[in-house]
């Protein structure tokens, strides 16, 4: 008790409360203001390890000294003061004869009280304006996640083949994308992605203009040149903005993947140095000790990643890419990451519609392989997430998983991506824009997450902020976005749409067909159903083979040849009920061009039918609000041809209501929902529309 009177008495518990308020408003003012003039995070470090350092020596000075109007003092010096309580002035003797509880110095106490007082009311006020404004919005945690990132990017220009043979170019290209990988899966880096620097293969630019283009800090270039079984592969990093050498390095080395993995180690801490950065211990073994020692395993590998990039990505170079991938796994077994990155491509391929629910069922068998060889990888968790979002439709499982990787590996851009993806089929359309903006915090010149936010921002009414996003986009992201006949169509150019029908659609091989149908021209009609626009390779469905045949009577159902459509239809009708199940795709998400069990009985009709088909698509069909629209679509479409108007229209305000009066744009040219147009709640809807498309054009000038 004595001792803590005595701690009392000389101010030490006072020093101890101000030290910790004033610290903690050092170390939260520095994180904020050292990344604006993007000073180093050793910085920070340093910083806080000094300030508990310092913690035991002010309180032993407080012990010692006492502050007195003359300055510090030993507190066994100090003369008669008042009583900062009772005001009685009275003469202390020295240290040994002094009580226990008598005050040292009444102004040092009234000066210790009065500085604490003021560090709370400061700590106070930081609290409140960080929670308050600084945090108020998603949108400016986004602001500043943006703000910290520019400067600090990584942009690896695509490496030169500089071998004599011309089909060596795919390992070049394949050492840069998995150089890529790998840097991006190190929690400090923010690597730009391969689709977006694949624009610079060729480019005049110099890096200074490159790096300006891109905000990234550093450039790394490189070039590759094989020669049997030698390889020698050239690599520099440049200061983005000076375009001064920071470091370069040559290797001339017997081809292995021993060689491949220590050159990406030797970069990957080349570019954490120029940086700043410091590698974890396990993330530089990672990247030294490689996924393979099997060479020919990591090159079937490197192929199989390319065929199956999204920009290039067709059934036929996907069935390629699954090839390589079971030769990697062939000659390497415990090729971990190939099994995780093979159920990625079978699970991308079911989704798709490329193979039907078999290809479900083989991506968890690949993806149990990944577990059993390697359960902590991120590309075994990304894996996972992606089996709950395309194979079960466990969106809640899937969040989990990617809450879970972000929290280890927070700059990972790819989850951000996946998760916004998660969040939008869930209808968190908020956080799916506030997600894929993440990404691109991390990763400002991605094509792949540009698109996917302009076309969520498109299909929420936001135009003119998907095309803000589409003009600092690459080409073929323009080309699958803001120019595609699939974003037009969506916001009713039918014209526009069809003028950009240049062949046929990979991926949604009905797509020119259906603009075609919207236009009402038979000529379009015919030369969408030609193999010119709908080659006989993509006629065939696995899950939903009756989508040719389908399209074909509806041609005749819309020229007016009723008795053709008629026929066709009852064969198609004979088919789908020998099938088991009738309808493989059901009601799933990937079917959005393909056809879903109430478009058969609509055409015919048949109202019954109709109706069977709206109870199973409620009770049945999987959650998945993003696709949701185009569902209710085709049952809006086949309620008006079977002849219930009232209940075409209750879907239709059913999309309104989830996106918005855009959600009408496109529905005044389906040739299928003419028999509405001049029902009052059809004109309804269409008013607002116009009215939300009329604020829209207003706003623009």
């Amino acid at each position: 008790m004595r001792l803590l009177a005595e701690l009392k008495r000389r101010n030490v518990i006072r020093m101890a409360g101000l030290y910790l308020v004033v610290a903690w408003l050092i170390v939260q003012v520095t994180e904020t203001v050292l990344p604006v003039f993007e000073v180093p995070n050793w910085v920070l470090r340093v910083i806080i390890i000094l300030l508990a350092v310092g913690f035991v020596p002010a309180l032993v000075v407080s012990w010692i000294f006492e502050l007195t109007p003359e300055g510090l003092q030993r507190d066994e010096d100090v003369q008669a003061t008042p009583d900062p309580y009772t005001g009685v002035e009275r003469r202390l003797r020295r240290i040994s004869d002094r009580p226990a509880d008598a005050p040292a110095s009444a102004q040092g106490v009234r000066r210790l009280d009065r500085a604490i007082i003021v560090s709370l009311l400061l700590a106070l006020g930081y609290f409140a304006i960080d929670k308050f404004f600084f945090s108020a919005s998603p949108e400016a945690a986004i602001a500043q996640a943006a703000e910290a990132a520019k400067g600090k990017l990584v942009a690896v220009l695509p490496f030169r083949n500089r071998s004599s043979r011309e089909e060596d170019a795919y390992f070049a290209e394949g050492i840069h994308d998995d150089l890529l990988t790998q840097l991006s899966k190190i929690n400090q880096f923010k690597v730009i992605s391969r689709t977006s620097m694949m624009a610079y293969a060729d480019s005049k630019l110099s890096v200074p203009e490159i790096a300006r283009e891109l905000g990234a800090g550093v450039v790394l270039e490189g070039a590759v040149q094989r020669a049997g079984d030698q390889v020698r592969i050239t690599v520099q990093l440049i200061d983005g903005n000076t375009d001064v050498h920071l470091w370069a390095e040559k290797y001339d080395r017997e081809l292995s993947t021993e060689t491949i993995f220590a050159i990406q180690a030797d970069v990957a801490t080349a570019v954490a140095s120029a940086m700043q950065l410091v590698l974890s211990p396990a993330e530089a073994s990672a990247l030294a000790t490689g996924s393979t020692a099997s060479m020919p395993a990591y090159e079937a590998f490197l192929q199989a990643k390319l065929l199956a990039q999204s920009d290039r990505a067709t059934p036929e170079r996907l069935a390629q890419a699954l090839q390589q991938f079971d030769r990697a796994i062939s000659l390497d077994p415990q090729f971990a990451e190939a099994h995780a990155r093979k159920a990625q491509l079978q699970l991308l391929m079911y989704w798709f519609g490329y193979s039907d629910a078999s290809m479900r069922d083989a991506a968890a068998v690949s993806l149990d392989n990944a577990r059993r060889l390697a359960p902590d990888s991120i590309e075994t968790a990304m894996t996972e997430a992606y089996m709950r979002y395309m194979g079960e439709r466990d969106y809640a499982g899937a969040e989990a998983i990617l809450a879970r990787l972000l929290k280890h590996s927070p700059e990972y851009a790819e989850a951000w991506y996946a998760r916004a993806l998660v969040a939008r089929r869930d209808g968190r359309f908020d956080d799916t824009i506030a997600f894929f903006e993440r990404a691109l915090a991390i990763d400002p010149a991605n094509t792949d997450t540009i698109l996917e936010l302009a076309n969520t921002l498109m299909g929420l009414g936001r135009p003119d902020e998907a095309k803000a996003l589409f003009a600092r986009s690459s080409a073929w992201a323009k080309d699958m976005g803001e120019n595609s006949s699939e974003t037009l169509l969506q916001m009713g150019d039918v014209e526009g749409a069809w003028a950009a029908v240049d062949g046929p659609n990979e991926f949604f091989a009905a797509l020119p067909f259906r603009v075609a149908l919207a236009s009402g021209d038979p000529e379009r009609i015919q030369r969408a159903l030609s193999p010119e626009l709908w080659p006989k390779r993509l006629r065939n469905v696995p899950e939903y083979p009756e989508t040719y045949a389908l399209a074909q009577a509806e041609a005749l159902l819309v020229t007016g040849q009723a008795d053709a459509a008629r026929a066709a239809l009852l064969a198609i009708k004979a088919r789908i009920e020998q099938a088991d199940p009738p309808y493989p795709g059901g009601w799933s998400s990937s079917g959005a061009y393909f056809y879903y069990p109430c478009d058969l009985p609509g055409m015919l009709g048949d109202l019954d039918g109709v109706r069977a088909a709206e109870r199973d698509f409620l009770e049945n069909a999987p959650k998945d609000v993003w696709a949701e629209g185009t569902v209710r679509y085709s049952l809006a479409i086949a309620f008006a041809r079977a002849g219930d108007p009232e209940q075409a229209l209750a879907h239709l305000e059913r999309i309104v209501s989830i996106y918005g009066p855009s959600g009408f744009s496109g529905i005044p040219s389906t040739p299928g929902l003419a028999s509405l147009r001049s029902h009052p709640r059809f004109l309804a809807l269409q008013a607002a529309y116009e009215a939300w498309l009329a604020g829209l054009q207003k706003k623009a000038t």
